[in-house]
């Protein structure tokens, strides 16, 4: 897989309001821990479902979705390499910032543990850990979309969404969770 990091440019306005769309029903809703403050992390992410599952999430158990094939491509395609998401360009109900990969780096040094987390909630004291979101994959006719949107906030805290949605009456909606996973 190719793990170049491309400018932002290419991310469209509609993936952004998807992605505050789902922010504020995974993360903001009256469900969701309370939070005044949103990490996200800045390189968009695509979650490798072969990992464990060994199956995409688009397939099979959701035939009755008729989810197109080109909604699929589009978030294959997209996410074959990582895309620079922009602060500015979220349009969010509360304060949020990005979080970068030398940021993620200088903390965890890729490991996940207690301590690493007391570091983060150091230097981010208002977060509630981290969200990472996957570039929106579109069908040709743009009313039905995949993304992916997951979280971690500390040692076996975090989940993970894989969400199918359609454009009905001019919003997108979550038509169905293809894929959910919650840890600690």
């Amino acid at each position: 897989m190719n793990t170049r990091v491309v400018a932002d440019d290419g991310v469209s306005e509609e993936e952004y309001a998807l992605y505050a769309t789902a922010i504020q029903q995974y993360y903001l809703s009256p469900e969701a821990r309370p939070t005044k403050f949103l990490m996200i992390e800045e390189r968009t992410f695509k979650y490798d479902f072969t990992v464990g599952e060994n199956d995409e999430p688009w397939k099979e158990k959701h035939k009755g979705l008729n989810i197109e094939e080109s909604a699929v491509d589009d978030y294959e395609t997209k996410n074959s390499q990582k895309w620079l998401l922009k602060k500015d360009d979220f349009k969010l109900p509360v304060k949020h910032s990005m979080i970068t990969d030398l940021d993620l780096k200088a903390i965890f040094h890729g490991h996940w543990g207690e301590l690493e987390w007391i570091q983060y909630y150091r230097r981010f004291p208002e977060s509630t850990g981290f969200i990472m979101l996957s570039r929106v994959g579109f069908n040709t006719a743009h009313t039905q979309a995949l993304l992916y949107i997951g979280s971690r906030c500390g040692p076996g805290c975090g989940e993970i969404h894989f969400l199918f949605l359609e454009k009905t009456n001019g919003a997108w909606v979550v038509k169905k969770e293809l894929r959910k996973k919650s840890f600690g």
